[in-house]
């Protein structure tokens, strides 16, 4: 069955799968060029799935939707003195669910006016998926452990900002987050309990925008000192089993934020909250793993976004494996939403039978058949090398920016050698040149990327991250005798974001890091995203095109050639 989620908030995407294979995953931004677009149905997401696949509308079996607040074109007439239409034009579905009223959501939302207007058949199945459950299966379908406690945080969804699952033996135990914390009254979260709130509201405080820079005050917080994190910590306690709940309601909070940004540095102030979510996020995890001993642990929602909060789980409790979803924000819901339809559709013996490890993200649409034809048309010439990964070392080996145009995009916020930038890393000053030449204003070094089997050799990082920083998603310590041999990729406190690759998930890029170091003795290269500040990274091979006619980067490599401006 062809079976289609969405997300339509902001980070809205959409997911498309064949059963449990997944056909392509596309966040909309990637689509419509406009940084965490969303708010709507993401319908160039959904159309983009659908052209990878070979498929039409028509061919969707179910549709998986997400339980948030829709508007009033797409609720029933019937359910609007339910659901309370407000000024925003949009219904929360869950106030009628909670109370009683309806048992299930296509009550509310009309789900055949949706089919109407999006192509697929009235007869295609409806599921309404809950939001933290989504995040915690999309981790667990990549995890096959027997014992695995899955621990989602995030600004909120379904109300909820929160959850912990148990896998033991076979069953997913609900320990808080769930169902019934949804559906409960009260509801025993409450948003200023939500520590991605707090740094959300740090964020802002700062200057910058929330659920797009929070990565900025990661950067600022190793250059500070946490002189407010007492204070923040101190509004927070975490239950015996394992819940946080903050003292004040979230305006207070707010105030509270802004008032401490206004008698410190930047700098000092995330340190202070970075400090502050370290502390209770371990916290609360020490008395879950107390609760649910276990050895492997599965991290997902926005809030593991933070790589050194990552770092700091590994290195505080002895697990086997910790793993944060590659797709860990709202990019991620569409995938967990198809995923939890499954899971009701099949039950857990034989929803835990198709789990399998990750081996890429690589969910994009395919363009590699328009890639010579619009990079000649626009200009570009292919170089006359003929071996293009010696060509792209050899380039990059010169002081080069190599921009990456390999086979289907990314899926998540991380670019990992589909659509990345390659440079050398030995250059301490290229932070300050390169970044000017993407329009970018950012206070983290660029993240390196190594080959797996040489990564032991640069940084400290213990065997149960290996998985993970696969998808660059933790940070390590960097081995002190590689931290000025490779500056360009150390942050100031040490550390450094890795990406490790293996010849399997990528041959073009893998080979490109081997013959680099055949050259010049260094194993790692800077990975970053291919996109200028404020847009996101790169779909379509125009627009990787645009990035080398702006001088954003020299040369492009695409699977067979390296390309350069005549």
């Amino acid at each position: 069955m062809i079976i289609l989620g969405f997300y339509q908030s902001h980070d809205a995407c959409a997911a498309l799968y064949d059963d449990y294979r997944c056909i392509a995953s596309v966040a909309l931004e990637r689509v419509t060029r406009i940084k965490t677009d969303g708010y709507r149905f993401p319908a160039e997401a959904v159309a983009e799935c659908l052209a990878e696949a070979g498929l039409k509308p028509s061919d969707i079996g179910a549709v998986c939707f997400p339980r948030m607040r829709y508007p009033a074109d797409d609720v029933r007439k019937s359910a609007r003195p339910f659901g309370g239409l407000f000024a925003t034009g949009k219904i929360d579905p869950i106030a009628p669910l909670r109370s009683g009223r309806v048992r299930d959501l296509s009550e509310i939302v009309d789900t055949q006016a949706f089919a109407g207007r999006h192509g697929w058949p009235a007869g295609a199945e409806t599921f309404f998926y809950n939001h933290h459950k989504a995040h915690a299966l999309a981790v667990l379908a990549h995890m096959p452990a027997d014992d695995v406690l899955l621990y989602t945080s995030d600004g909120g969804g379904d109300d909820v900002f929160y959850s912990a699952r148990l896998l033991r033996d076979g069953r997913l135990t609900d320990l808080f987050g769930g169902e019934a914390d949804t559906l409960s009254r009260p509801v025993p979260q409450r948003p200023g309990d939500s520590l991605g709130k707090l740094y959300a509201y740090v964020t802002e405080a700062l200057g910058f925008r929330s659920l797009r820079h929070e990565g900025k005050v990661l950067g600022l917080a190793a250059f500070g000192k946490p002189v407010h994190a007492d204070r923040l910590t101190a509004l927070y306690t975490v239950s015996d089993d394992g819940q946080i709940h903050c003292a004040l309601p979230r305006w207070r909070v707010r105030m509270l934020v802004n008032s401490l940004a206004k008698s410190c540095s930047r700098e000092d102030m995330a340190a202070s909250v970075q400090q502050t979510l370290e502390t209770v996020t371990l916290k609360a995890l020490d008395k879950l793993l107390r609760r649910a001993p276990v050895r492997h642990l599965g991290l997902s929602g926005g809030v593991f976004a933070n790589v050194k909060l990552t770092q700091r789980i590994a290195e505080r409790f002895d697990l086997d494996e910790v793993f944060v979803y590659p797709a860990m924000s709202d990019q991620g819901e569409a995938d967990g939403g198809v995923l939890e339809y499954l899971l009701k559709r099949d039950g857990i013996d034989t929803w835990l039978k198709h789990r399998h490890r990750l081996s890429t993200v690589y969910r994009g649409r395919d363009y590699s058949a328009d890639v010579e034809r619009v990079f000649a048309a626009g200009g570009a010439v292919k170089r006359p090398a003929a071996d293009a990964v010696e060509e792209a070392a050899s380039l990059i080996a010169g002081g080069g920016i190599v921009g990456t145009y390999l086979g289907r995009m990314e899926y998540g916020p991380r670019a990992l050698g589909a659509r990345s930038i390659m440079a050398a890393a030995t250059d301490r000053s290229i932070n300050d040149w390169l970044n000017k030449r993407l329009d970018r204003t950012d206070f983290m070094p660029f993240a390196p990327v190594v080959r797996a089997e040489r990564a032991a050799d640069l940084f400290k990082l213990p065997p149960e991250l290996h998985y993970t920083a696969n998808f660059m998603t933790v940070t390590c310590d960097v081995k002190p005798e590689w931290r000025d041999r490779i500056p360009a990729c150390v942050h100031v406190d040490g550390t450094a974001r890795p990406q490790l690759i293996h010849r399997e998930q990528n041959p073009v890029y893998y080979d490109v890091l081997a013959a680099y170091e055949q050259k010049t003795g260094i194993p790692a290269l800077i990975n970053t995203s291919f996109n200028v500040h404020e847009e996101p990274i790169i779909n379509k091979p125009e627009e990787a095109l645009r990035a080398l006619k702006e001088g954003r980067v020299d040369h492009l490599l695409s699977q067979q050639a390296v390309w350069s401006l005549a």
